[in-house]
């Protein structure tokens, strides 16, 4: 989900944005440089995720973001 209904993020993070370019790699089977080079550009990234919860409590999708943040950090690198 992009809708941003999980914002705002305790520590920053752009976790809309950072599902976006999660879902577009896994799309692809591998990261593309086009998605690599904006991911970097995040002021936040997913491996900034303190894991509060406080994102997936607004979320009225009961998408679990938590996970979404700890596969983008496993994939990103950070």
């Amino acid at each position: 989900m992009y809708c941003g209904h999980c914002a705002p993020c305790t520590v920053g993070i752009n976790i809309a944005d950072v599902n976006k370019y999660l879902n577009l790699s896994a799309a692809q089977g591998e990261i593309p440089e086009t998605v690599a080079d904006h991911y970097k550009l995040f002021a936040y990234h997913a491996g900034e995720c303190i894991e509060c919860g406080k994102c997936e409590k607004n979320c009225p999708f009961d998408v679990k973001i938590i996970d979404r943040m700890r596969k983008a950090k496993e994939l990103f690198g950070y």
